[in-house]
């Protein structure tokens, strides 16, 4: 059984991926491993018991501070529209208390034109059941290839839905504001009965980082009432049959 888990950490940018195959299960002793369990752990450990924010509107303008000064929009959007745009609909969410479900697809649906307009045959959108998007997997291409969607995906990312999904996430699957991603998941598969009670942090870092197999899983992380609580808060975990998308 291989799989995937995809760990994005929206606030700060920062893309991590850690993958675990079944035959694959003594690379966890190799030089690298010790300082991959490091980062793992500095992760899931990052303000831990902490608060984002003391509201979701206070979450909404800190979004909104760091659109405006973020010197890496402005690379990508050196016109400003986009970013006025994405500044629009924030601020209409500040007004009504959350991000719509319509802005939320609306931006989602841009990222796929965007990503379309830059050559990708296509973009494949998995929608979870509490309405979450992620984007499917993909099989690797050459590494300009690779690198090239890389930078694409950030910059359409960025200019398109990036800091709506930010804010829909939290008012979805992490109302109390935590800080730390893994907390705020722990606490969506607690509140949604996804995972008992004893369920443990410790418990959550073997399931997305160290199980070598499926048979291995304290909980099976790819149930949908599982997966949406991690999709919503940021982790995102492919299966071996999950579905892939064609990007050449």
């Amino acid at each position: 059984m291989a799989r995937s888990i995809i760990s994005v950490v929206t606030c700060a940018a920062l893309l991590m991926m850690v993958a675990a195959c079944g035959g694959e299960a003594s690379a966890a002793k190799n030089d690298g491993a010790t300082a991959q369990s490091d980062d793992v752990g500095r992760l899931m450990n990052d303000g831990l018991g902490e608060k984002a924010a003391s509201s979701l509107s206070e979450y909404i303008d800190q979004s909104m501070r760091t659109l405006e000064s973020s010197q890496q929009m402005k690379e990508f959007d050196p016109s400003g529209e986009a970013t006025q745009r994405i500044l629009k609909v924030l601020e209409r969410a500040k007004e009504q208390g959350r991000v719509s479900v319509s802005d939320y697809e609306s931006a989602w649906a841009d990222y796929k034109q965007c990503m379309a307009d830059r050559g990708y045959k296509e973009i494949v959108l998995i929608k979870e059941p509490n309405g979450i998007y992620k984007e499917a997997s993909h099989r690797a291409g050459t590494a300009e290839q690779d690198a090239r969607y890389g930078q694409d995906m950030l910059a359409c990312g960025a200019t398109t839905y990036s800091s709506i999904a930010d804010v829909y996430k939290m008012q979805i699957g992490n109302p109390n504001l935590y800080k730390n991603q893994y907390e705020a998941a722990l606490d969506c598969l607690h509140r949604n009965e996804a995972a008992p009670k004893d369920y443990s942090m410790d418990d959550l870092r073997f399931d997305l980082y160290e199980a070598a197999s499926k048979d291995e899983l304290k909980l099976d992380i790819y149930t949908p009432e599982v997966s949406q609580c991690l999709v919503a808060n940021n982790i995102t975990v492919f299966s071996d049959n999950s579905v892939t998308e064609q990007l050449w």
